[in-house]
């Protein structure tokens, strides 16, 4: 079934509700069922081709509700055998990858009782695979025949499934026809920033609904290389150095116990032991607007880069607004950030001590970090970044913790994804 909403909910109290609906086609004549974005509420079942209708809703404890009024256009009253439909259409095909050890476990679960039944009954064809272990989703998306996921591959879980698709997608030989497979994302992982920041989505409902409804968004990608490991990893959401990077690595051990609080646990470890983080970091102004799609993945090294060397608390390079899920709505690490305009964001925490850290996470809390003396906010094509001393060696891509030896350096890299969905208060 192909649907679009003519407006959102509007709440008059607990159960009695004003919604406008448009449907194109109907699966059955006057019947249609529709998921509402809401997580906790069931199905709605429309059994009128009036264009008011007075229907009920039950919701996931099997209770009924009645909606005050409902609007619904129908532009077909009954089904004919080339409806976007479960009957008679060919179906979208897509791949579900999903992490059943994301969201304490409970990924496969949500998918189960909360996306299937609405991928289903809007006529997805779906093969199901849950990720065995570490690079299984970046093996499987490497490796998988397109012509079999034509409509889509699906991420159950957090930003790190995500990045691992996408890792083998861009791998693979036939990248034009890789590139050109949209990649949805349902939210159950510990952070969700890219689907958040992007997709202005939060829960798995939401993402199943827009994920139906087909639009896509186009977003840049940027790639981390170590030229002396001949190491490279593609990324979506943001590459970090220094603390950020270091309580990645603590985190790992707190994963199994603690779910998305492991970050705070970890942070707290690390802020009470805080090391001394020393960088060498240079980065190519964007001086000239967007980046073009097709310069070189790497910029020449006669070109004005700026040098800088000392202590950072923290090295970030942003490929969009990097919203927390778990945060306040002001917590934004990159406001000016977009997430398609072939620019990254660096932002250089200089400085050392707890102090220095405190005062920018909580300045960062409430949206105020950029007013800082000690950050500076640029907007680039690229960054290179060099440890030195003990400084830890590993690189967060994506909240994925990655190790190489040597300089990496960050930057766009020349395609372009497809994620389906988009902002409803944004352009696509």
């Amino acid at each position: 079934m192909a649907l679009s909403r003519a407006s959102d909910l509007v709440y008059k109290n607990t159960r009695l509700w004003r919604q406008t609906f448009k449907f194109a086609p109907c699966i059955e004549p006057n019947r249609v069922s529709y998921y509402p974005k809401r997580a906790r509420i069931g199905k709605l079942v429309l059994q009128s081709n009036n264009k008011t209708v007075d229907p009920l809703i039950h919701d996931s404890r099997g209770r009924k509700h009645r909606f005050k009024e409902v609007e619904a256009e129908f532009v077909s009253s009954k089904c004919s055998d080339d409806d976007s439909s479960t009957n008679g259409q060919v179906p979208r095909k897509v791949l579900v990858v999903l992490n059943p050890n994301s969201g304490h476990g409970r990924s496969s679960q949500i998918f189960r009782s909360q996306v299937q039944p609405i991928l289903q009954h809007a006529g997805f064809e779906m093969e199901v695979i849950e990720t065995a272990e570490a690079g299984h989703a970046l093996t499987l998306s490497y490796t998988i025949d397109l012509m079999t996921c034509p409509n889509g591959i699906i991420c159950i879980g957090g930003d790190g499934i995500v990045n691992e698709v996408i890792n083998g997608l861009l791998r693979r030989k036939d990248i034009d026809k890789a590139i050109s497979v949209p990649i949805g994302i349902i939210p159950t992982g510990s952070d969700n920033s890219l689907a958040w920041s992007v997709l202005g989505i939060k829960d798995p409902v939401s993402a199943a609904n827009a994920i139906v409804e087909g639009d896509v968004t186009s977003v840049d990608v940027f790639a981390v290389r170590w030229v002396e490991a001949n190491s490279m990893q593609f990324g979506l959401t943001a590459a970090c150095f220094g603390f950020v990077s270091d309580v990645l690595e603590l985190s790992e051990n707190y994963r199994k116990y603690f779910g998305p609080i492991r970050y705070l646990i970890a942070g707290l470890i690390r802020f009470v032991s805080l090391p001394r983080y020393i960088f060498e970091v240079e980065y190519l102004p964007l001086t000239g607007g967007k980046t073009e799609q097709n310069d070189a993945s790497v910029p020449r090294e006669e070109e004005n880069w700026v040098k800088r060397k000392g202590e950072f608390i923290g090295i970030l390079v942003c490929n969009h607004a990097c919203k927390t899920v778990q945060g306040l709505n002001s917590q934004i690490v990159a406001p000016r950030s977009v997430h398609n305009d072939g620019s990254l964001d660096l932002l250089l925490v200089h400085g050392s001590g707890w102090w220095r850290l405190l005062v920018f996470y909580i300045a960062l809390l409430f949206g105020r970090h950029l007013s800082l003396a000690f950050v500076e906010y640029i907007k680039v094509k690229s960054v290179k970044v060099t440890s030195t001393g003990t400084t830890q060696k590993g690189c967060g891509i994506d909240g994925e913790l990655i190790y190489a030896n040597g300089p990496a350096t960050c930057s766009l890299a020349p395609h372009q994804l497809k994620l389906l969905g988009h902002h409803h208060s944004k352009g696509k």
